[in-house]
């Protein structure tokens, strides 16, 4: 994707840590520029009286705060940012995810029981544009249509994207709340006794457990989103009635995953994956979202311990351009 040679121009004078003043700036013209954003969207120097500070900018649900030097000011975030996500989730009853930035380093944090979280870290690459945006965006979640190209995907929904961390927070708590009950036991139980059976050895732990609950709910709220169904019910989606009372019968299914809807806290989180999923402009995907998906989020030495190994698209398409000349024609075996 091109870029405005402004938008080049702004992330190389980041990259510099140009001071305070300049970054925050900067921030705002990134806003503006390439997230849509109004001037009436964005507040500056927004006062907190309860926490005798100003926060530097605030947009939608994110807290902004401008450094000259992140490393050197480190104290200085950690002391603050804590309370000014506490004073904004206190007035507007909603999460806040907080941003901390000197233009070259990029630091997210979140409030997990009071207590500052780092979220995400990374370093502006300003030759790099289209991937720190697709990371900026997958912090601020401000627009509301978004490509369904690799990179946005990876960013928006993948294992280092802002909305996977707090989704496997929520999940790791869920799972910690309802592993005494004996039908969600059950469930671990099966998928367990299948992925022994697949692969041939134990591959049960927790880390996969979230991933692979994660991975299935993304890919029915695609289905969801991809018919054009508005439905928003946790249990209908999951266990497939939205699709059978739209008349489609196979397609998806309860399985093992729908354990998570078994609590309130767990159907919100499928309702907020919904919303997520719903930004993607997904009639014109033209690669295939959820292997990209599943490859950002089932680590590669965890995916080939499980012998699995991905072809790529480049050799593969290559294969069947040599192989298969009448495709309307003929069937075609896949030994692998």
């Amino acid at each position: 994707m091109d870029h405005r040679p402004e938008t080049i121009d702004l992330l190389r004078n980041l990259c510099r840590r140009p001071g305070h003043d300049e970054v925050k700036a900067g921030f705002r013209q990134l806003l503006v520029g390439e997230f849509g954003a109004t001037p009436d969207d964005i507040d500056f120097e927004l006062q907190a009286p309860e926490v005798r500070g100003r926060i530097d900018a605030l947009i939608g649900r994110t807290v902004f705060e401008a450094k000259r030097d992140l490393d050197k000011e480190w104290g200085d975030v950690e002391r603050r940012m804590p309370d000014y996500l506490a004073d904004r989730q206190r007035a507007e009853k909603q999460p806040f995810v907080g941003i901390a930035s000197d233009g070259r380093k990029w630091v997210v944090f979140e409030l997990a029981d009071g207590k500052l979280v780092k979220v995400r870290e990374w370093l502006l690459d300003p030759e790099k544009p289209a991937e720190f945006l697709s990371r900026l965006e997958g912090a601020l979640a401000l627009r509301s249509s978004l490509p369904p190209d690799a990179l946005t995907v990876t960013w928006e929904l993948g294992r280092e994207s802002v909305a996977y961390h707090r989704a496997e927070t929520r999940l790791r708590a869920l799972w910690t709340k309802l592993k005494g009950d004996p039908a969600v036991i059950l469930k671990r139980q099966l998928w367990a006794d299948l992925l022994k059976l697949v692969y041939g050895r134990d591959a049960d732990n927790d880390d996969l457990w979230v991933q692979h609950t994660f991975l299935v709910i993304v890919a029915k709220c695609i289905a969801l989103a991809v018919m054009g169904l508005p439905e928003d019910d946790a249990r209908r989606l999951l266990s497939g009635e939205a699709f059978v009372a739209s008349g489609i019968s196979g397609a998806v299914e309860s399985d093992f995953f729908d354990w998570i809807v078994a609590d309130e806290e767990g159907r919100e989180l499928v309702r907020h994956i919904m919303a997520h999923v719903r930004r993607f402009r997904l009639a014109e995907v033209e690669c295939d979202v959820l292997k990209i998906l599943y490859e950002s989020l089932i680590d590669r030495a965890e995916r080939h311990g499980l012998g699995e190994y991905y072809t790529p698209d480049w050799l593969a398409a290559k294969i069947v351009r040599r192989s298969v000349d009448r495709p309307l024609e003929q069937r075609v075996l896949d030994p692998a």
